[in-house]
């Protein structure tokens, strides 16, 4: 420049300048949880490079009471909010999630989405409503705004475990807003440091939840997936209950089913989950193969049951041979080795498998499972084999209060042994003609029980005949092979017409004075509907429905009962077809559609399976005078037990975050997904 009054070199050093004032700015944060509740006194730390220079301090304070954060005087710069790590863990671990989840899809071919991805836009009400206001909106997870790792109890084992998705900053750089963002209210909505476990009730009520939960674990017990592969055990209890953008899922040969959880602090997480295998030990013997997880409050272990491949599980369910109840052999020290019975006898082959695997996996057993008893529940549950294991277990465990949910499993111990189950409660789940649960056969017991309630006898008539079957003189001659716990079935129900005998006094029959001919069956309707009938949910309910199905049975002729309802059939005809009922993804369907219906009896569209039974219901009514009447009134009685079906819901219900439970289920689950064989 050629004005030397205004340069600024050497000519001239002494020059004085005038500027105005430099203009500052501002930002706000509101901290918020899912529910829309403030994170109030948050200690916190903000940068920006003017602070990292040293230029300016660090700006430092805590959230007001509304969970607001207002820093002035900041330079037109980025900005990085961090939260110190510990109060802010400890306060997120008591914040409850919202019901639904983004539910994401996972990322496979054809869908690169990010398995811990940002929540989709538009989904959180928190978000539209800041938006509304014009203000800015951010969903954050605690990695994403904590100034380190907090402290975990209990530690993680694997470190990683921690990043899968409430950490997806290692580094912990804490959240940065840029300088165009400044002058401006934005929003935080921060996900609770919470944990996915699944929804079970300690209970001698049977609870629909614990069935529908343990019939899953009871699946998983047959995964052979890696441990980081999708479907594992290790992959379940360690990624997908950590991860809360999502519902849990259990995945069975392409049938994908979602649980029903609730939210927990994340110190109460699933700390420990293993998948054991008697064929894959150091020393390979057997084929047993179970799973167990451990949370804060829960020790959950799932025994699988017979699989087709090889012949290992064949041999043990075929070796029934009743010997004494005790577990001495490889015996853990810590575990009472006394005799799983008082007295009485149990099937020598699923004896053994249980052995085997308590032996070779001793340090599960006692240093792991048992050690961890104190304080927690137990729950035990398996398919088939896995549940005449899982009562072996529960056996062995009887003085630790062990609940158990079994599926379709045969007969283990005999009858002299169930005086010393008496403390164990035991659900036990039949799907209609399903064969495994008439096994091993007992021909005194079965023929004896057929005699009684014929279709229904080796079913559901040893819950009827307790008491018959302590005092009856051909059972006490021997110790015949029984079931334990109070039955939960899936029966489909049927109707005939009949033909009835002559009551007049001139056509007695040769079976004495006064007693008429028998009734004759003359064919079926059409009509079936597929009942989910727990006795003990009415049990006078239920005595009604024993008395009218033994006065069916008896009041039948030799011709009906052997052509309607064949003898040493389970429960019924199509006996030879009943293995297909046995298959856990056979079972699975049931109780999944019925936790629907309790959930929402009144939905729109009505399931299929109601509007069946309105269909049975009409036919009962259109054709009342030419059913038997015992048959009518024993359907009355079912169709009446089905509907308490939703009592069985009340304890999920009044759970602290129950009813977010089943909404959460609700909003997932797809009502036709899974279809209830009827005519089968």
């Amino acid at each position: 420049m050629n004005d030397s009054l205004h340069r600024t070199d050497t000519l001239n050093p002494r020059k004085d300048f005038q500027v105005g004032v430099t203009e500052t700015y501002w930002v706000e944060f509101q901290l918020l949880d899912e529910q829309g509740e403030a994170l109030a006194d948050m200690p916190y730390r903000a940068t920006n490079e003017a602070t990292r220079e040293g230029m300016v301090p660090e700006y430092i304070g805590r959230s007001n009471a509304q969970g607001l954060i207002r820093i002035e005087g900041l330079d037109p710069l980025a900005v990085t909010l961090q939260l110190e790590a510990e109060p802010f863990a400890a306060e997120l671990q008591n914040r409850r999630l919202r019901a639904t989840r983004p539910e994401p899809r996972r990322p496979g071919p054809g869908n690169p989405t990010p398995l811990y991805g940002p929540q989709r836009p538009g989904f959180s009400p928190i978000e539209l409503q800041a938006r509304a206001a014009g203000k800015g909106y951010y969903y954050l997870r605690i990695g994403q705004l904590c100034d380190r790792e907090p402290s975990f109890t209990p530690s993680l084992d694997d470190s990683n475990q921690a990043y899968i998705f409430h950490f997806p900053d290692p580094d912990f750089q804490g959240f940065t807003l840029g300088d165009g963002e400044l002058n401006r209210h934005h929003v935080l909505e921060v996900c609770p440091f919470r944990a996915w476990s699944l929804v079970l009730h300690h209970q001698s009520e049977y609870s629909l939840v614990n069935a529908y939960n343990l019939g899953l674990m009871s699946i998983l017990a047959y995964s052979n997936r890696l441990e980081s592969e999708l479907g594992g055990v290790e992959e379940f209890f360690y990624q997908q209950c950590l991860d809360l953008s999502r519902t849990p899922r259990v995945w069975d040969n392409g049938q994908i089913w979602p649980c029903v959880v609730s939210d927990v602090p994340f110190n109460d997480r699933y700390s420990i989950a293993k998948s054991l295998d008697t064929a894959k030990a150091d020393e390979p013997e057997g084929h047993t193969q179970f799973c167990y997880a451990i949370s804060a409050s829960q020790i959950l272990v799932a025994w699988r049951g017979t699989e087709i491949d090889g012949f290992a599980d064949l041999r043990t369910d075929l070796t029934f041979r009743p010997v004494e109840s005790d577990i001495l052999v490889g015996c853990a020290n810590k575990i009472s080795c006394g005799d799983l019975a008082s007295k009485g006898s149990v099937h020598l082959g699923f004896r053994n498998a249980f052995k085997v695997a308590r032996r070779i996996y001793a340090y599960h057993f006692e240093e792991i499972i048992f050690d961890n008893i104190e304080g927690r529940k137990i729950f035990i549950c398996g398919h088939s084999l896995g549940g005449a294991l899982g009562l072996i277990h529960a056996a062995s465990l009887k003085n630790n209060n062990p609940l158990l949910y079994t599926f379709g499993m045969p007969r283990t111990f005999t009858l002299a042994a169930m005086t010393s189950f008496e403390k164990i409660v035991h659900f036990r789940h039949v799907n209609d003609t399903d064969l495994i649960p008439s096994v091993p056969p007992e021909a005194a017991l079965d023929n004896y029980l057929y005699d009684l309630y014929g279709p229904l006898g080796t079913t559901m008539g040893f819950a009827w005949s307790m008491l018959q079957l302590a005092t009856n003189s051909l059972i006490k001659r021997g110790d015949p092979y029984c079931h334990h716990g109070e039955i939960a079935m899936f029966f489909k129900a049927e109707q005939h017409l009949q033909t009835r005998g002559s009551d007049y006094p001139a056509y007695r029959n040769k079976d004495g004075l006064g007693a008429p001919y028998h009734n004759k069956i003359a064919r079926r309707l059409p009509e079936k509907a597929k009942l989910y009938l727990v006795p003990s949910l009415g049990p006078d309910e239920d005595q009604q429905a024993e008395q009218a199905q033994g006065h069916l049975i008896s009041s039948l002729d030799m011709v009906s009962r052997a052509k309607y309802f064949p003898p040493l059939g389970n429960p019924k005809s199509g006996r030879l077809l009943g293995i297909g009922n046995h298959f856990m993804s056979e079972y699975q369907p049931y109780i999944h559609n019925q936790l629907l219906e309790s959930i929402n009896p009144e939905r729109e569209p009505l399931l299929e399976r109601q509007g069946q039974r309105q269909k049975f219901e009409l036919q009962m009514k259109e054709h009342a005078v030419h059913i038997p009447e015992d048959e009518h009134s024993r359907n009355r009685v079912f169709l009446h037990l089905q509907t308490l079906m939703g009592q069985a819901l009340r304890s999920t219900q009044q759970l602290d975050g129950g009813a977010e439970a089943l909404l959460r289920f609700d909003g997932v689950a797809d009502p036709l997904a899974y279809y209830e064989k009827v005519w089968g």
